[in-house]
């Protein structure tokens, strides 16, 4: 099978999207051919090729938040035409709304190529994306009527594609609220599971990142508002106080970075909170993080359904999460971490201390995590990827025949 995957982020950029597409697409290469349309920061296109089957056809565009380095790429119709003219995808798989992907879409339609869309945020995303103001942000996106105004403006994509899919099932109604036509159904993101479960001595992380502690709480993510970051910050203060043992480290880039500095400065938490920039998923730096840490913490109320908390269920981390109905069912209380109530800096801080002080809630929180990770496995997850696909497939028209002239970019 031939597959067009469209996606504004691609590693080396650094987010849960970037990371699920990589994902998809290196594993779906090692049977398929897979092409990937994504963004370069350099000024003109070019190509890359990571393996025998997988290409990357690399687009300039507009960066409008410099600091987390993603570009959203130009549309480039007829760039995009006549890659899909040699390429001749089967299917056409859009990972988000950039410029280039709703190109992508047009050309579908164009040429009878069924067309997937994967749903990959929420309402409250784009509301404090939006929105800088905290309280302002908060109280808007609650509101059931923000939640169907913008689940009927993507809807109005969705409903060009032959099949929408969302990483959490959760989300399902919202969209058949908003008078989504196309079917839809969950596939949640995929990892490679064993990439997170690689041993390395502790006293190598305290020494290569000069730590401090041998308890490490570990966040992986952008640092952008819709993280609320500012609240584990804050909530992280009477944790080292009650338990000098520990050190909080933040792995990514983004926009707040600059703020969260400032704000880990005027705490007096210098000496043990530490800064580290983004590490690609298939680094084994990344994994030797995962396992020498001992809670993995995401205080976000946007999540759909987060890539790095399946990660830190292969590595075997409790979470401690804030409390949102979208990942109650992916994260339970008790049994796969702690639920906070959001917004709530001693709430978070209480949650964590209860694990940090809880051996055996830990231990059988840590053992439901790692058997809990299986299911998440690329291997399996791609699977229903490719039953979507093989489906769309045999309920499509016959595609016209293309023209293969030009190869070049």
């Amino acid at each position: 099978m031939k597959i067009l995957i469209s996606s504004a982020g691609y590693p080396p950029y650094f987010s849960g999207v970037a990371t699920a597409t990589a994902n998809l697409a290196q594993i779906l290469s090692s049977h398929h051919s897979v092409t990937v349309l994504s963004s370069t920061a350099l000024k003109h296109p070019h190509i890359k090729s990571l393996n025998q089957n997988l290409k990357l056809f690399l687009f300039p565009g507009v960066n409008f938040k410099i600091k987390s380095k993603l570009t959203i790429p130009y549309p480039y119709p007829k760039k995009i035409k006549r890659i899909i003219q040699t390429f001749r995808p089967d299917i056409i798989h859009l990972q988000d709304f950039s410029p280039l992907g709703l190109s992508a879409l047009s050309l579908a339609h164009e040429f009878n190529i069924p067309a997937i869309f994967t749903h990959h945020f929420t309402a409250e995303f784009v509301v404090k994306t939006l929105i800088a103001d905290n309280y302002l942000s908060n109280k808007i996106s609650q509101s059931l009527t923000t939640k169907q105004l913008i689940y009927r403006l993507v809807n109005l994509f969705y409903n060009q594609c032959q099949l929408v899919t969302v990483p959490n099932q959760n989300l399902i109604p919202y969209f058949k609220a908003a008078k989504l036509k196309t079917p839809i159904i969950s596939i949640p993101n995929g990892i490679i599971t064993k990439n997170f479960t690689r041993k390395i001595a502790l006293s190598r992380i305290i020494k290569q990142y000069h730590l401090t502690s041998h308890k490490i709480i570990l966040f992986v993510g952008r640092l952008d508002a819709d993280k609320n970051l500012e609240i584990l910050i804050e909530a992280f203060k009477p944790i080292y106080h009650q338990n000098p043992d520990t050190n909080l480290v933040i792995v990514g880039q983004g926009n707040q970075k600059t703020k969260l500095l400032k704000q880990v400065k005027q705490l007096h938490l210098e000496s043990s909170v530490r800064f580290l920039p983004p590490i690609n998923n298939q680094n084994q730096t990344l994994s030797h993080l995962y396992n020498a840490a001992y809670l993995f913490v995401n205080p976000s109320i946007t999540e759909n359904q987060s890539v790095s908390f399946i990660e830190a269920f292969a590595a075997g981390l409790p979470i401690v999460a804030a409390d949102h109905r979208l990942q109650n069912d992916f994260i339970k209380q008790n049994q796969n971490g702690l639920i906070a109530e959001p917004n709530n800096p001693a709430a978070f801080a209480t949650a964590v201390q209860k694990l940090l002080s809880d051996q055996k809630l830990y231990h059988q929180i840590s053992r439901n995590n790692r058997h809990k990770a299986k299911q998440y496995d690329i291997s399996l997850t791609s699977q229903q990827y490719l039953s979507a696909y093989y489906s769309l497939l045999a309920s499509s028209k016959s595609l016209p025949t293309l023209s293969r002239e030009g190869s070049k970019i």
